[in-house]
């Protein structure tokens, strides 16, 4: 079941970090199934840690992340 989380599509502030490496991992995906998987994946963590609002934070921002790529690779992720 594919959901959004609030504010995944919103532009990532600051950007992305190169000396993160799951930042850095992600900017270097180039397809539209490695991105798709990876936001699957967090939207998934997303829901498993409801509670904890540090991981929200972050799954929110890995997703913004994702969706970023996305564009810059010009395709359109569900």
């Amino acid at each position: 079941m594919n959901f959004l989380i609030p504010n995944e599509n919103s532009k990532p502030n600051p950007s992305p970090h190169s000396t993160n490496p799951i930042e850095s991992q992600i900017m270097a995906m180039n397809s539209k199934e490695e991105l798709q998987r990876e936001l699957d994946s967090v939207r998934t963590n997303y829901q498993k840690w409801q509670g904890d609002q540090t991981a929200i934070i972050t799954q929110t921002r890995l997703a913004q992340i994702i969706h970023l790529r996305a564009n810059q690779i010009g395709i359109q992720l569900t």
